[in-house]
């Protein structure tokens, strides 16, 4: 078994993660960046592969994506980072990475459980 990187996937990911996060902003206001997250892992995941590991793969490097971009955007609008806003984006971009692996590795799960 081998882990392979599927750009598809992630780039797939990445863009439903910003599709989502405004359709979500409506329903659950409170958990709009988990639930797109989460989401968007788990198609990332069903695209990427039918191995475990491979969806759980493909889903930590979507998250750790979605999280950089967070962090390049929030430097954008305030033009400047300093330590403690730095540190919570950090924390964040480790939540980010710990929900694609769980989206990936689940939507990986469901393809495998249909295919079978």
């Amino acid at each position: 078994m081998e882990l392979r990187f599927s750009w598809k996937a992630v780039a797939a990911g990445i863009l439903l993660t910003a599709a989502l996060g405004p359709v979500f902003r409506f329903v659950i206001p409170s958990f709009t960046g988990i639930l797109s997250i989460i989401v968007a892992a788990v198609v990332c995941g069903y695209i990427a592969d039918s191995e475990y590991p491979g969806g759980a793969l493909n889903g930590a490097i979507m998250g750790a994506a979605v999280g950089l971009i967070n962090i390049l955007i929030v430097y954008l609008k305030t033009g400047s980072m300093n330590a403690a806003i730095l540190s919570i984006l950090i924390y964040a971009l480790a939540g980010d990475v710990s929900l694609g692996i769980l989206g990936g590795a689940s939507g990986s799960v469901l393809r495998s459980a249909i295919e079978s």
